[in-house]
Order: structure tokens, then C-alpha cells, then sequence
């Protein structure tokens, strides 16, 4: 039997953690971040003309924040969009990602890029702690050999209402 020493120490404990994790999951309103997103392409490649394919389809992966906890950490990026590629090499790309947290929260973005995949992406709104979320970002992305496979690096600044 446990005695009401015992008892109090406990549901100070039982306490303390899940106040500590309520606090974590609070996300301050507004930050910088950097972060790595390693994503994987399916999609339709189309040939318009000689030396000229269009790609239309999804980058899809996990966000890592690089300070290991934070903004965008671990998260569940989708990427709709489509890539214009003129003998072999990118010129034009863009599209839109939703990134889910795991609380099912889900941030929206708009991106585009240029001749080397780099490019700038806003935040445009959110569902439930990013809502009418904004802000500004960069990336660079690059593929991994001749697979479908790569990664970016995302680096920018959010700001809540």
C-alpha cells in the first residue's frame, strides 16, 4: 500500500512531466530555423519536345530541425509540383507543401525555384498553432545520384498572429 507521502511525490512527478511536455509542444510566435528535408519524388515525366520534359508529381518526406527539437521537427512534408527541364538541367520550379506535426497540425507553403533547384518558399497559413502563420525561406536541394530520392535544406523565419 502506498502512503500519502509516497502518493504526493508521485502526482508531483505525474505533474511535472506532463506540464513539461505541454510546455515544449508550445510554439513560441515567432523564430528562425534551419532544417533538413529528405524527400522522395513520384510523379509523371512528359516529353514536350526534344531536350524538353515536363515533371508534375510530389516531393514527399520528413523534416528534421537541426537543433533536434523545435519548429518543423519531425515532420511529415507533402510537396505538389512540377519542374521544367531544358537538356537535363532545371529551369524552372515550383509548387506548394503541406508539412504535418504530430499533432496533425498542418502549415502551408508556397515555393519556386530556378536553374539548380534552389529557391524561396513563404509560409502561407496554417490549421490549429500555425494558424495565419507567415514568413520567408530559402532552400537548396539536391538529388541523390540518379535516383529519386534527395534532400533539401530549409532555412528561414515564421511569425504567428
Amino acid at each position: 500500500m502506498m502512503t500519502k507521502a509516497a502518493l504526493g511525490k508521485l502526482t508531483a512527478i505525474v505533474c511535472v512531466l506532463v506540464l513539461g511536455a505541454h510546455a515544449e509542444a508550445q510554439l513560441a510566435k515567432q523564430g528562425t530555423y534551419t532544417s533538413h528535408f529528405g524527400w522522395y519524388a513520384t510523379g509523371k515525366t512528359s516529353e514536350l519536345e526534344k531536350g524538353h520534359t515536363l515533371f508534375q508529381g510530389e516531393f514527399n518526406g520528413t523534416n528534421f530541425n537541426d537543433a533536434g527539437k523545435g519548429f518543423l521537427h519531425k515532420t511529415s512534408v507533402v510537396c505538389p509540383g512540377v519542374n521544367d527541364v531544358i537538356d537535363g538541367a532545371s529551369r524552372a520550379s515550383h509548387g506548394y507543401c503541406v508539412v504535418t506535426d504530430q499533432d496533425g497540425d498542418k502549415a502551408f507553403l508556397v515555393w519556386k525555384a530556378g536553374k539548380r533547384f534552389d529557391g524561396d518558399s513563404q509560409w502561407t497559413g496554417g490549421t490549429g498553432k500555425y494558424t495565419g502563420i507567415t514568413g520567408n525561406n530559402t532552400f537548396t536541394a539536391s538529388l541523390i545520384g540518379t535516383t529519386s530520392s534527395g534532400y533539401s535544406v530549409w532555412k528561414g523565419e515564421w511569425k504567428l498572429p
